[in-house]
């Protein structure tokens, strides 16, 4: 039982943690930015492109990446409130910040097998 409560718990920090670099760059693209919007974004993301990429991948793996990530999107421009351009922009921009933290932690000697 305990084992279960700590993976809950893991995935939770986990959640929170992701969804930092996607609640920085919406802040840069979207005044409607909050942190409790990006965990919903990205949660939301995370399910529809799972979702699109099961059911489209065993047609070809290649249209299930593109359907899923304008599926991504689509979820970051309904839920920030912002229009296609700038819904890449904070995908693009928060996948800039993960690697600058990802860096970070790796020169800390902090890498991701101790996340």
């Amino acid at each position: 039982m305990l084992g279960i409560i700590i993976f809950i718990i893991s995935i939770i920090i986990t959640w929170i943690i992701a969804s930092v670099p996607v609640w920085l760059s919406a802040k840069l693209f979207s005044s409607k930015a909050s942190l409790g919007k990006a965990m919903v974004a990205t949660l939301v993301g995370l399910i529809a492109f799972f979702v699109l990429d099961r059911v489209i991948s065993p047609f070809s793996h290649f249209i299930a990446l593109i359907i899923g990530f304008l599926a991504v999107l689509w979820v970051f421009k309904t839920v920030f409130d912002v229009g296609w351009l700038s819904s890449l922009g904070i995908t693009i921009v928060a996948f800039i910040i993960t690697i600058v933290i990802l860096v970070i932690l790796a020169v800390l000697g902090l890498g991701l097998s101790l996340l």
